[in-house]
């Protein structure tokens, strides 16, 4: 089981550089979609950041069913340009984990270019808990050559955590750092 093993050393080195752990809810997923909530957690739990985020277009409906934000929930709420210096606060010169870190980093780019900011990552280094854990749980797909990923969903149950999986960013970066710290051993 080298793969295991491969991924429980990555974890543990992930864990080492005492990253935030970060997640956002969006819009959509499309070229015009955005951050509409951020939450930044620390390793030991403790929230760093957690804010709702005013997007320059309407939630969609299909958006609103899956995280249950919908445009009343931010209609008072600060627009990405505002909410960006916080952020950065936050994470700057830290290591960041997501669990799916190539659509949360693509998404944070993208709001900061919707919003006329340039981007400049504000991390340390970046990485990837559903790729962890992909190879963590190996299930090689020879079709593509690597691990499936599992959703974090998937991993919760994994693990038997009681966390829910609420896909509200607080939630979602508190069940990402659960599951870094079981692969960890921790």
């Amino acid at each position: 089981m080298d793969h295991r093993e491969d991924a429980v050393r990555a974890a543990r080195e992930l864990v080492g550089l005492g990253p935030v752990i970060i997640d956002t809810e969006t819009t959509g997923f499309d070229s015009t979609d955005s951050v509409i909530e951020v939450a930044v957690v620390g390793l030991d739990g403790t929230v760093l950041y957690d804010q709702l985020v005013k997007p320059p277009k309407p939630i969609p409906a299909g958006a609103t069913a899956v995280h249950g934000i919908n445009d009343i929930h931010v209609i008072d709420k600060p627009v990405w340009a505002a909410v960006w210096p916080d952020f950065v606060g936050a994470v700057a010169g830290r290591a960041a984990c997501f669990y799916n870190a190539k659509f949360d980093i693509r998404l944070l780019r993208q709001s900061c270019g919707l919003a006329g900011l340039g981007w400049q990552s504000p991390f340390a280094a970046d990485r990837c808990v559903m790729s962890i854990f992909a190879q963590y749980y190996g299930d090689w797909n020879p079709k593509y050559g690597n691990y499936r990923w599992q959703n974090l969903e998937f991993a919760r149950k994994y693990f038997g955590l009681v966390q829910p999986n609420s896909h509200r960013a607080r939630d979602d970066a508190e069940l990402t750092r659960q599951v870094l710290l079981r692969m960890a051993g921790e």
